[in-house]
């Protein structure tokens, strides 16, 4: 069960003041309610830090410290970081233990949970999990609860470079795989079509929806935070998914936000992508390539590669949503098929 936003108040209607109940008490903040989360924040970090500095960190257990600071990314973070966050120390505490003293902490333990999971997770899970429990220490740094990162400087598994796309026949087995669900045959469609993150399509709303201009204008992306002046991501609908957002306009139901929703009504999650698109998978009877699965990323990598070419590497960048090509070019691999087309225009010029 989620627990509550610390920083978030509620109103006393018989006081007129915001309040908020913390360890026991009623503080009764301000009749704003921009001046009451101030101070609600204020007193909430106060707190913590008086708690903190009554706690022996070095050698305290680890268990307690990631808690401290999933508490801190709940508060602050969007909730899907706080999942992912979650789940990926929950993994690096099933080697370690969460009891294991702080000051016990050797770059020992990072290899240990390579060891563990490396023969059945991908090494960017295991990268991922290494990295978020240095963070939570880096954070303890941070905080001034500890004075230095015990992990630091350990050499993580590199992560794997995706180079599987999906061919025509593949694509047209998933969406045949999924007869029942017709919601989630869209979202491949969009994908596949615009070459967005499957994150783009995940949370796409509304009033990032331009119909008469036939574009999805998104404020937020993976990139924003990289440019040197901010702008938001344009992407321009091909007419079928042009037609598939007016159609899904016509039909939103009321007070939904979200475009693209689930057989039940509601927002994907990301778990809820990967396990759709897992069974999708199964039920096609796609394997594994080269050990390597197909996931709803390679269809962006597909629209990259066939891509390539038809464009500039300046217009696909921008077209993908990349700061600069070097990164457009990770996405574009050329299949076989590409590869004997090339022979066969290379073996022409020979013999002309």
């Amino acid at each position: 069960m989620p627990k509550s936003d610390p920083y978030e108040p509620w109103f006393h209607k018989g006081a007129r003041l915001w309040c908020k109940k913390i360890a026991g008490r009623f503080h009764y903040l301000d009749a704003d309610y921009r001046t009451a989360k101030r101070k609600l924040r204020r007193l909430v970090r106060e707190m913590a830090k008086a708690r903190s500095g009554a706690v022996d960190w070095l050698h305290a257990p680890l268990g307690q410290l990631c808690d401290e600071f999933l508490d801190d990314v709940q508060a602050r973070r969007a909730a899907e970081t706080y999942v992912a966050y979650r789940h990926r120390l929950q993994r690096a505490l099933e080697v370690i233990g969460p009891g294991t003293p702080i000051a016990s902490l050797r770059r020992f333990h990072l290899n240990q949970i390579e060891r563990r999971y490396l023969p059945q997770h991908s090494p960017t899970t295991v990268r991922d999990t290494i990295t978020t429990l240095q963070t939570a220490l880096n954070w303890a740094v941070a905080q001034e609860l500890l004075e230095d990162n015990p992990l630091r400087g350990y050499v993580k598994p590199r992560a794997r470079q995706r180079s599987r796309i999906v061919l025509p026949e593949e694509f047209q087995a998933l969406l045949r795989a999924l007869p029942r669900n017709p919601r989630f045959r869209r979202v491949l469609v969009a994908l596949r079509l615009t070459g967005c993150r499957p994150k783009e399509i995940r949370t796409l709303t509304w009033e990032m929806v331009d119909l008469e201009q036939r574009l999805w204008v998104l404020p937020k992306h993976k990139t924003v935070t990289t440019q040197r002046r901010p702008k938001p991501r344009i992407i321009p609908l091909p007419h079928v998914v042009f037609q598939l957002t007016r159609w899904l306009y016509e039909r939103k139901p009321e007070g939904e936000p979200h475009v693209f929703l689930n057989m039940r009504g509601r927002p994907y999650t990301k778990n809820a992508f990967v396990h759709t698109m897992a069974q999708a998978r199964k039920r096609a009877g796609i394997e594994l390539k080269a050990d390597e699965q197909l996931v709803l990323y390679s269809v962006r990598h597909t629209f990259g590669t066939e891509a390539t070419g038809k464009v500039s590497d300046m217009e696909l960048a921008e077209l993908m949503g990349h700061t600069s090509t070097e990164t457009t070019r990770r996405y574009v691999h050329l299949n076989s098929s590409r590869l004997h087309d090339i022979q066969r225009r290379v073996q022409g010029q020979e013999n002309a």
